[in-house]
């Protein structure tokens, strides 16, 4: 492997320098600990009815969500749970319109290969990546009862022209140190958007595929008929130079860890007696099945529900972990009742797609882009901690189960129940402002990076690698920081 001194040095410099009263609420049977201020709200009840308007075909025409300065986003005072849920069902379902017969995404959005290539627009997927953020040797794979073995699920990334003409103008000024005080103060503008999707050769569902979306796809080169999983919805907002993260997928693609049956000091095993695309009818997992690193591809499940993180305290009870999203319950059933409002009005394949959680920075004290590039730019590698008091709001443990399968609940744990907020893994661990070298609002992007990467002469396995390094060294830091 190909070593860039300046990531090497810069990795090395960092490390060096590194060196109120419970009340009850019964869910799901189990007693779950929240505070006083834990209490369910109504304004996220119902979706919307202009999101399901029709032409006259009956096609669904769901408008664009309003992002910029006359948005709800402008005022950092009154901007709620509520509002950053609804853009995330708002944006996806616009993104999946219908356009002669291709959702808005492939048609309008360019696949980009992780350095940036240009893969194209249209209904045929482009899959060559199998690697996961946690690492390359980190493969998802379908139940072992697949109709064929052609079971590896596979990644692709989209992004739209402001997204891309950001890349273009600002990342051949990475490498360029005459350059680099350009980039003080600039982030990604409103109306930047970037997805990742996930897909799987739609022949390894069998018989039941009428729930998925699924298109022509080239699977390493050779045509398959492909199904949708997962999608990440990643876009800029006013106020939000961070990002906001939502994740969505299919309804039924793995089983749910049984809490009921862990303790304070000890994790549950997991089966089903019902079958998923990626966890086999009476299969026996463990947490190994979702360490990074530990070679098992299959059998994998869901942690947190919705992302938002739970423990079981000395009590053997169930309670909310205390983080930076103070109203966890006003969170999840913010995402509850948009799910289940959204389904109940959809008539379409997309019905069958839900939001499994969303993440942002609360930028209320910070006014203005300037002093937003400035925090995160601060932030650096622990723009991820979700401590009390510190800044990451909504699903603080947002994952998709076919993106961040093995860092669901941390890197380098092998078990739940020791899993403290420190511990906590979301899309920030891995997208913040700290990325070998200087500190900077776009490389929150891997896309950038990828693609500043790539100008400088790197290939795709060095990007990734590259990205594993940062993100495992970020890590430590994060450890370290919180000791």
């Amino acid at each position: 492997m190909k070593v860039h001194n300046h990531i090497l040095v810069a990795l090395s410099a960092t490390l060096l320098f590194a060196s109120c009263e419970n009340t009850e609420l019964t869910t799901d049977n189990i007693l779950v600990a929240v505070t006083e201020n834990d209490q369910p709200v109504a304004d996220c009840s119902t979706a919307p009815a202009s999101w399901f308007t029709e032409d006259n075909n009956g096609i669904r025409k769901t408008p664009a969500p309003n992002e910029g300065a006359t948005s709800v986003f402008a005022n950092n005072a009154t901007v709620t749970n509520c509002d950053f849920q609804r853009w995330s069902w708002q944006k996806f379902l616009w993104l999946t319109n219908d356009v002669n017969g291709t959702p808005f995404f492939l048609e309008n959005m360019t696949q980009v290969s992780s350095i940036g290539d240009t893969l194209g627009k249209g209904s045929t997927v482009i899959l060559t990546d199998t690697g996961q953020a946690s690492g390359i040797s980190d493969i998802l794979k379908s139940n072992t009862d697949a109709a064929t073995y052609k079971n590896t699920v596979y990644y692709s990334i989209l992004a739209n022209d402001v997204l891309l003409n950001t890349l273009k103008t600002y990342a051949p000024m990475v490498n360029n140190p005459a350059d680099s005080d350009k980039l003080e103060g600039v982030t990604f503008p409103v109306g930047a958007l970037e997805m990742k999707t996930s897909w799987l050769n739609a022949s390894a569902l069998g018989a039941d595929s009428s729930t998925y979306y699924i298109t022509d796809g080239e699977i390493n080169g050779k045509s398959a008929r492909v199904a949708l999983l997962g999608i990440h919805v990643v876009g800029i907002v006013e106020n939000h130079p961070e990002f906001i993260w939502a994740t969505f997928e299919h309804d039924e693609l793995a089983p749910m860890y049984d809490w009921s049956e862990a303790t304070h000091t000890s994790d549950a095993n997991v089966t089903s007696s019902t079958g998923y695309p990626l966890f086999t009818a009476n299969a026996k997992a463990t947490t190994e099945n979702i360490t990074s690193g530990a070679g098992i591809n299959t059998n994998v499940f869901n942690v947190y529900d919705h992302g938002v993180p739970v423990e079981i305290n000395a009590a053997g009870q169930k309670e909310y972990m205390a983080t930076s999203q103070t109203n966890a319950l006003e969170n999840l059933q913010n995402i509850q009742d948009l799910n289940a409002s959204v389904k109940d009005q959809l008539s379409d394949v997309w019905r069958n797609y839900f939001l499994n959680g969303s993440i942002w920075i609360n930028t209320e004290d910070y006014e203005g882009v300037e002093a937003q590039a400035a925090l995160l730019d601060s932030l650096s590698y622990q723009l991820s901690s979700s401590s009390p008091g510190d800044l990451t709001r909504g699903s603080v443990a947002a994952y998709n189960i076919t993106m961040e399968t093995y860092v669901q609940f941390g890197f380098g744990k092998s078990n739940i129940y020791s899993t403290t907020v420190s511990d906590l893994a979301n899309c920030f661990s891995c997208h913040n402002a700290n990325y070998a070298g200087k500190n900077s609002p776009l490389k929150i992007s891997h896309l950038f990076n990828g693609y500043s990467g790539r100008l400088e002469g790197m290939s795709k396995k060095e990007v990734k690698e590259t990205h594993v390094q940062v993100m495992r060294a970020n890590a430590i830091l994060r450890s370290i920081h919180k000791e």
